[in-house]
């Protein structure tokens, strides 16, 4: 290792020299406000030069590996650290130049630090600072005084010459030439060169991560990328960048760490943490783990492979596949990152052929189904440990001859956390919900509505439709007109059904109808605005009250939960989970009653319906003693929602401190 005290534009006037940023390198990511702090030092340091107070400012230091280039040639100074703080200075100079009057000095700074006279107009090393790849085209029009495309005026390599070049407009020319004799020419760094050939303990990598282990930390993306790079040449490592990272970078913008965990996931069929700023090292450390015994190329090849079935689990590609991309959309309304490598092993298998498209669509559509139905419970819980588990098991879903009864045998035999919820779940959770809040921003609403709808018509409104909006039939606010219109029991009335999915529409409509009333809504209904799941069981009604409420609800929830989340008839009933408790194969309930002796449980359905747990496991039930199960069956019986079999786990329809009975730690 050489390490040389230095000033820095001394370094950049060195024609013996051409600065290489190689593609292990993070892209330019200096903001406008880390320019403004430099800006402010340059200053700084030219008016103390300038008031006779001789000073200096420690730019940092420059580490680089050298790669002789040969005779007539500059030799490339391969950046390990310093590439930032380079660029940055260089789109300063560059924003000077282009400021200045005086046309002698501009061509001082283009020749002196910004072209290396020493190389031909078309040599790699005629700039004097050659970016990664990302970057690069922006940087050359800058450097070589081009017209810069609108294409690349986003890029923040343009952003920040910009910002300079505007800075430097409201000065003149003495001020600036004194920003750079004055201000810049005194910014010093430590020159390190590193000579791992002669000593390897200067490993390049290892001196990179340490060097980069304060301020902003590298991501999972760029410490993968760095391991699987810098030990090649930088010939090697522009040949790997350009042929497979620039792939996954245009593939997955802004996804790339993202997707290296998940292709662990998928590789090792195991789950690893969500990929966060916090734990990028710790998951690096067992990509390392997962990599050992491969080749470099081995493992580019696999991630470009992986690459577009993942994309388009993602929704930033498409299968062609009408039906399948719709499916993949919903997924992503829905919020199926925990999926993803799940998703993506199933579009490989399909890419591959192993899948048919209507094989595809049925798999899609068994997700959706699941996790829709996982979502009006309001259940998440372990999704994100269950999936890459799942991955392993596509191999007997592609030989299956029923491929949706085995996949919804998959979903049905892990834990209770992870189970499918059977129809009584459903149609109970949705009658009593407050639909109208259902999911982030209301989206599961709004999608539950448009699934039905496609159900009705064939035809789905269009998701970015703006003027599709739910609506509350009965409104939110209640004018006098309403309130006299619901009765007596208006205001018990409307808390208790305002937000019911059987007062929830969707229409296409610019404007609220508000508290309008019922009259005047429905002539918006049954217009152009009205989707016929707005108009069933509406339009035939003179006035909207709590009935109409209530038959309405047991429409839309006979639909969802019979037709657009239709599930295989042996699971519609049945627990779908794997239950091992005692051996026996059973939920036993008791142990939970057990802990309950003298408590109050609440009916799920209608929390009205009230029993008292006794000592012996049964509970008290209108001066009867009853086991869970059968008073579960004749409570469905009664309100005309038994199922065939009458057999019901008791434990899941009912409730103790607003906690269900089978979620309650024992």
């Amino acid at each position: 290792m050489k390490a040389n005290p230095t000033y820095l534009l001394d370094s950049l006037s060195n024609n013996d020299v051409t600065f290489f940023i190689p593609p292990y390198q993070r892209n330019y990511e200096w903001s406008v406000e880390n320019c403004r702090v430099l800006l402010t030092d340059v200053h700084k340091v030219a008016r103390l030069n300038e008031s006779s107070v001789k000073t200096e400012h420690f730019f940092g230091s420059i580490v680089y590996v050298v790669e002789e280039s040969g005779f007539g040639l500059p030799d490339k100074y391969v950046l390990t650290d310093g590439q930032q703080r380079i660029t940055t200075t260089m789109l300063l100079l560059m924003a000077l130049r282009d400021s200045l009057e005086d046309s002698g000095y501009q061509e001082a700074i283009q020749k002196r630090y910004l072209e290396n006279e020493r190389a031909g107009d078309g040599s790699e090393y005629k700039i004097k600072l050659k970016q990664v790849e990302t970057d690069w085209e922006a940087y050359k029009c800058l450097a070589l005084r081009h017209e810069i495309p609108s294409s690349l005026k986003n890029s923040t390599v343009y952003q920040n010459y910009l910002f300079f070049h505007r800075e430097f407009e409201l000065l003149n020319d003495v001020v600036k030439k004194g920003l750079l004799e004055k201000g810049l020419r005194k910014f010093s760094t430590i020159s390190i060169q590193l000579e791992p050939d002669r000593n390897p303990w200067e490993n390049p990598q290892e001196i990179f991560e340490s060097m980069n282990s304060l301020g902003k930390p590298l991501s999972l993306a760029d410490l993968v990328r760095n391991y699987l790079l810098m030990g090649q040449n930088s010939d090697e490592q522009t040949k790997l960048y350009n042929e497979y990272w620039l792939t996954l970078e245009k593939r997955l913008p802004g996804k790339l760490s993202e997707f290296i965990r998940d292709w662990m996931q998928s590789d090792q069929h195991k789950s690893y943490k969500v990929a966060r700023e916090s734990n990028y090292k710790e998951l690096y450390g067992m990509f390392k783990k997962v990599a050992s015994g491969r080749t470099v190329e081995e493992l580019f090849e696999d991630f470009v492979r992986y690459s577009r079935p993942y994309a388009i689990a993602c929704g930033l590609d498409q299968t062609k596949i009408q039906a399948a991309d719709h499916v993949i959309f919903d997924l992503n309304i829905i919020g199926v990152a925990p999926a993803y490598s799940y998703l993506t092993e199933v579009l490989a298998a399909w890419s591959a052929k192993e899948l048919t498209d209507g094989r595809l669509v049925k798999v899609l559509l068994a997700i959706r189904t699941y996790l829709l139905r996982r979502r009006v419970l309001g259940m998440t819980q372990a999704e994100n440990k269950f999936f890459p588990v799942l991955g392993a098991r596509i191999a007997d879903l592609v030989s299956s001859e029923n491929l949706t009864e085995s996949l919804f045998e998959q979903l049905s035999s892990q834990e209770y956390a992870l189970r499918l919820p059977n129809d009584s779940e459903l149609s109970s959770r949705l009658e009593t919900m407050n639909f109208y809040n259902l999911g982030r921003s209301r989206n599961y609403p709004r999608l539950l509505l448009s699934l039905a709808e496609e159900l009705l018509t064939k035809s789905r409104p269009a998701w970015d439709d703006n003027t599709l909006q739910l609506e509350h039939i009965m409104p939110q606010k209640l004018s006098a007109e309403w309130s006299n219109a619901l009765g007596e029991s208006y205001e018990k009335d409307h808390q208790d059904f305002v937000n019911n999915i059987g007062n929830i529409t969707l229409i296409r409509h610019n404007q609220e109808l508000g508290n309008k009333p019922y009259v005047a809504k429905k002539v918006t209904y049954a217009g152009k605005s009205g989707l016929q799941v707005t108009q069933n069981y509406v339009l035939d009604r003179d006035e909207w009250n709590v009935e109409s409420i209530q038959r309405r609800q047991q429409y839309l929830v006979g639909l969802l939960v019979e037709q657009v989340l239709e599930i295989p008839h042996g699971f519609k009933q049945a627990s779908n989970w794997k239950q091992n408790n005692g051996g026996s194969g059973q939920f036993d309930s008791r142990q939970i009653l057990n802990q309950l002796a003298g408590e109050t449980i609440q009916f799920v359905s209608n929390p009205k319906i009230t029993a008292t747990v006794l000592k012996n496991s049964k509970v008290l039930f209108e001066g009867q003693e009853w086991n869970l199960s059968p008073l579960t069956a004749e409570l469905k019986d009664r309100d005309g929602t038994v199922s065939k079999s009458k057999s019901y786990q008791g434990a899941l329809y009912w409730s103790w401190d607003d906690t269900r009975l089978v979620d309650i730690d024992i």
